[in-house]
């Protein structure tokens, strides 16, 4: 309760024009740093033997609790500081737009892999969790698991080579960019609100090269990654391999990437300096292709921000999270002792009810 009150007096503080933005940008650099902290933690305390597992509960349990909590004090505090710049139109209505938005996207995406992710194996957990005590988890287990079936995928390689290249460019061209854009908020926002010169305003600047170039290479991962599933659904078109489609969410990505190479068309026709433009080269394709004018941005720019938004929390809703669900249910499948255990209780089930038939 107490932290609500919190959030409600930084709110009100922003709205009476005494707050700035490096307060908001600061509790949300702190609540990164210590979710980050806390997914360290739990790692540590799942896949080695290292430090003592009383100390590292606590530690990924106050670490995780800090941050939720720092996270959304720090929306508060920009919530007030920004609602306080647009009525003294201070912001562009586009950002207007896109701020509410991206929140509740994020929102909506947070209680979505809650529910889809923990709420729904919490009976397995109750009923199997006596065998996730640290001393018992199979780690080799898991490890190889978390690199065979989270990072590599292997299994859907042995069951189809180009399901499996489909299925690699989306999820992590998708994952790298989510992560790039978090990274360049830092240096786009966090760096400049505490009064500091950012690199992201220097065309030509390493940093910001490297950053056009990510988002152009995961982008383009998408679209192949998007093309090939288009292709596939095609070809599975009324036989059994159709249950593997899933054509709404591959045409609603396929429209947030297109329109995020348009959006950056625009934005490169429009650029004085063309400094490191070679880097951003899907983007500059298209500004020399179509005909652009300047009109074009804020809508374009707009109608993409709000696209992917809306993407983010489309996400849990459909069959796209199973990308993320099923290789985390195999991780917590993979130790030898909870197989045997959900087996032997099981087979003990069917005895007890072929006694009472």
């Amino acid at each position: 309760m107490r932290w609500l009150v919190v959030g409600a007096l930084l709110i009100a503080v922003g709205l009476a024009g005494t707050l700035h933005a490096a307060i908001g940008y600061g509790l949300l650099l702190i609540a990164s740093m210590l979710l980050v902290m806390g997914i360290g933690f739990l790692s540590i305390f799942l896949l080695t033997n290292w430090f003592e597992t009383t100390r590292l509960q606590r530690a990924y349990a106050g670490a995780f609790w800090l941050g939720g909590w720092g996270y959304l004090l720090a929306v508060a505090a920009m919530s007030g500081y920004y609602l306080t710049e647009a009525m003294a139109g201070k912001v562009a209505w586009k950002y207007i737009v896109f701020g509410p938005a991206a929140i509740m996207a994020i929102a909506v995406f947070d209680i979505g892999i809650w529910r889809i992710i923990v709420k729904r194996n919490m009976p397995s957990i109750r009923r199997f969790g006596v065998f996730w005590k640290r001393e018992t988890i199979d780690k080799p287990a898991l490890r190889r698991t978390l690199v065979d079936e989270i990072v590599l995928h292997k299994t859907l390689f042995t069951i189809s080579p180009f399901r499996w290249v489909r299925h690699q460019l989306i999820f992590w061209g998708f994952g790298v960019m989510f992560l790039t854009e978090i990274l360049a908020v830092g240096f786009r926002e966090v760096i400049p609100a505490f009064g500091l010169a950012s690199p992201w305003e220097q065309p030509n600047h390493p940093i910001r090269l490297a950053f056009d170039f990510a988002f152009e290479l995961t982008g383009l991962m998408m679209l192949v990654g998007c093309l090939l599933a288009l292709a596939f659904r095609v070809r599975a078109q009324g036989g059994g391999l159709q249950k593997y489609t899933d054509t709404p969410s591959v045409v609603f990505l396929l429209a947030v990437v297109v329109s995020g190479f348009l959006t950056e068309g625009v934005r490169m026709s429009l650029a004085t300096d063309m400094s490191g433009v070679s880097l951003s080269f899907v983007g500059l394709a298209v500004s020399s292709i179509l005909p652009i004018s300047a009109a074009w941005y804020d809508p374009l720019w707009t109608f993409h921000a709000l696209l992917a938004c809306g993407f983010i929390a489309y996400i849990p809703l459909k069959k796209m999270i199973h990308s993320c669900a099923v290789p985390i249910g195999r991780m917590l499948n993979s130790p030898t002792n909870l197989l045997s255990a959900k087996k032997t209780r099981s087979i003990s089930g069917l005895f007890r009810q072929g006694d009472r038939d």
